[in-house]
């Protein structure tokens, strides 16, 4: 991976964990899961480090993707560190008040999920690069439910409502809602050194 910011890999992981622990404490709050051994207020010591390691892998397996797969998918835009903070902080946001939708609708697992994989359909038409946004949207869907139905497995963690690996459906949903957020973070902090991008034009 050619011209990526350390530091801004450290930005990501921690700034998306904190938002992601703020709103996994929503999913305690609501009974959407539970922890069987929670240390403070609800939720398990290993809850923030752990989405840190997972977002910390999720950017550095964009940024190998985005490399590797110019010749076969378009995706310039989505791996240029041309970017601005606005578009960021929407997608962050939207992926935020998707989270709570999720858990204060926990109990509508069915409607959650139709909810979910339509919103992303419409936003998928809406935004650029369609066919990369798409794969890396699908890998986190995917990794995602599976990544969790592992913690499952270890019973380190509970859903109220099981579909498939001890996981509701809508979860993929949920994850593929924040292809978006991890595009516009990557650009704007990963990708900041890169030809184009800030670094780069304030030279």
């Amino acid at each position: 991976m050619k011209n990526i910011s350390v530091s801004g890999l450290v930005v990501i992981a921690v700034l998306s964990a904190i938002v992601a622990t703020l709103c996994d404490a929503i999913h305690v709050f609501t009974d959407t899961l539970a922890y069987p051994q929670p240390l403070w207020l609800g939720q398990a010591f290993w809850v923030f480090p752990g989405f840190v390691i997972a977002f910390s892998a999720m950017s550095l397996i964009y940024a190998a993707l985005a490399d590797n797969l110019g010749g076969t998918l378009r995706c310039e835009q989505s791996a240029s560190g041309r970017a601005s903070p606005l578009p960021f902080v929407e997608c962050m946001t939207l992926f935020a008040m998707t989270y709570a939708v999720s858990g204060f609708g926990n109990f509508e697992p069915f409607l959650l999920g139709v909810l979910f994989y339509g919103t992303f359909l419409i936003r998928l038409c809406a935004s650029y690069e369609r066919a990369f946004l798409l794969l890396i949207a699908v890998l986190l869907g995917v990794g995602g439910m599976f990544g969790e139905g592992l913690l499952i497995q270890f019973g380190l963690v509970e859903y109220r409502h099981v579909d498939i690996f001890g996981v509701p459906y809508w979860l993929g949903g949920l994850y593929m809602h924040g292809a978006f957020a991890l595009r516009e973070a990557v650009r704007l902090f990963l990708f900041r050194h890169r030809p184009g991008g800030r670094a780069a034009a304030s030279r």
